[in-house]
């Protein structure tokens, strides 16, 4: 009966298909990169209860590999503190293609290391990932009933045998019980029904008590962020607080700002903007003004890292008034700062200022099945690739929102990561392996051809608004872009 209910608990969570919410419903956690002279693409599914199960998949691009290893590394524990690492096996019928899974038993920054071997030597490279719980996992009614009806099982047999025990245990071989033994039987069944059913009662109220401090206290709960507008000087000042009642370590810059502040209209998605506030001198407070954003209802997100290498993407909405004087209220505090209000295109190309286009080589299928690469060149008035600036580090920036407002998600070249939490983790390791000469970690790929790629995966079909932002002539150009992708089946 024990081994029967082992089996049924276990079978319960190898059927359950937890979600985890990076950014906003975009679960997987991609990044791309190089280990060693290995062009890889790390996608990392983690789970939504902790402890749990994070399915990792590495695909070998570039590279003659022949064994990859993965290991979970929390932020505070470091290797001295892990397991072994897990070979990944290959996946058959998918060339360059590893899986495995690893157990994230805690909560906080991890970073899971991949290790390459292979005919180009060694290689190594840190992902960081959030191991947060963001789910309270359903018992299905079926398991809960055979649950309940096997304990009822045991509940009675248990009390069966303790009336047995009084009534014949001390009887002489074959001695039947007399009528005063089967009332001791009778009274001994009756009280052991009372104090196991006690002891059910009790165990209910303390899985309750444990249940309840999961609930609120051990499920991740974003920072509130709390937005007020004010007018300073004929300029409309918008003010952002993070509400760390958690008590969360400080903030670390991710491309040199302490905050991507990402506004964008809700009701048609037909205006975004891209901002950087600063820190205002109160512990938590930033401030920044704002472009001239057509009036109505915005919804906002602040993508910040702490310290130790956790990322939050925290959101709130807003209602923004008309503009007045643009000359006056499009003045930004910060140089990296851009805006766009405008319908995206269903098209492939988007009209840019100073006579350039933004092409998008768009698949003819997007499918949220699998795993994708989003590809965009900018060219110039004759036809020719433009030459684009780094912008915030990077060679671009894109960003996506479903319609309904589910998935929200910023990316870069080399994923979703933030290259901030990944260099927190990089010199850590550092640190305390000064000699390992494996440990020469890059951010992203360097570019072969005159497109800017972000690798990613779509979590759910639907329509999507994408923005792409790259950097010509000193000016931060913002493309926008229509996307329907379908489903898996």
């Amino acid at each position: 009966m024990n081994r029967l209910l082992s089996q049924l608990l276990l079978l319960f969570f190898l059927l359950a298909s937890p979600l985890l919410q990076a950014h906003i419903g975009s679960p997987n956690v991609m990044y791309e990169g190089l280990a060693g002279s290995y062009h890889l693409r790390v996608s990392i599914r983690p789970p939504s209860v902790v402890p749990g199960l994070a399915d990792i998949n590495v695909r070998v691009i570039a590279g003659d590999a022949s064994k990859v290893t993965v290991l979970p590394v929390r932020f505070d524990v470091g290797q001295s503190g892990t397991p072994p690492p897990d070979e990944a096996k290959p996946v058959k019928g998918e060339l360059g293609l590893y899986s495995a899974q690893l157990w994230l038993m805690t909560s906080g920054a991890y970073s899971i290391h991949v290790n390459v071997e292979g005919k180009q030597g060694p290689g190594f490279t840190v992902v960081p990932v959030n191991s947060v719980a963001t789910t309270r996992l359903p018992m299905p009614q079926w398991l809960g009933a055979a649950l309940l009806a096997m304990a009822g099982g045991l509940l009675l047999a248990l009390v069966t045998l303790v009336g047995a025990a009084v009534r014949e245990s001390v009887l002489a071989p074959g001695e039947s019980p007399g009528r005063r033994d089967r009332i001791r039987s009778a009274v001994a069944m009756v009280l052991a029904f009372v104090v196991l059913s006690a002891g059910v009662y009790g165990g209910r109220k303390w899985w309750n008590k444990v249940d309840s401090n999961y609930r609120n206290n051990k499920m991740y709960k974003a920072d509130p962020l709390i937005t007020s507008l004010a007018t300073n000087a004929g300029k409309l000042a918008l003010s952002v607080q993070i509400d760390s009642g958690r008590g969360r370590p400080l903030l670390v810059p991710d491309h040199g700002k302490l905050m991507h502040l990402f506004i964008v209209k809700q009701d048609d998605l037909n205006a975004f903007a891209h901002l950087h506030p600063a820190p205002a001198g109160k512990k938590r407070i930033f401030e920044c003004a704002l472009p001239p954003l057509p009036g109505g209802r915005y919804s906002l997100y602040a993508d910040i890292t702490h310290e130790n290498g956790f990322t939050q993407t925290l959101t709130s909405d807003l209602s923004l008034p008309e503009p007045g004087d643009p000359a006056i209220a499009s003045t930004s505090l910060d140089s990296d700062d851009a805006w766009i209000a405008t319908s995206g295109s269903g098209s492939n190309v988007f009209i840019l200022p100073k006579n350039l286009l933004m092409k998008w080589e768009k698949p003819d299928v997007l499918d949220s099945s699998r795993d994708t690469t989003l590809r965009f060149q900018v060219l110039d008035s004759n036809g020719r690739p433009a030459r684009l600036e780094p912008y915030l580090g990077m060679q671009g920036h894109a960003v996506l929102r479903h319609q309904d407002a589910s998935v929200f998600t910023h990316i870069h070249p080399f994923g979703t990561i933030s290259m901030a939490s990944q260099e927190i983790f990089v010199k850590r390791e550092q640190a305390v392996a000064p000699n390992r000469k494996t440990l020469e970690v890059v951010c992203g790929v360097p570019s072969k051809d005159d497109f800017i790629s972000f690798p990613y995966h779509f979590p759910k079909p639907g329509h999507y608004r994408i923005w792409i932002q790259v950097k010509h002539q000193s000016e931060v150009l913002t493309g926008c872009f229509d996307a329907d992708v379908v489903g898996s089946g």
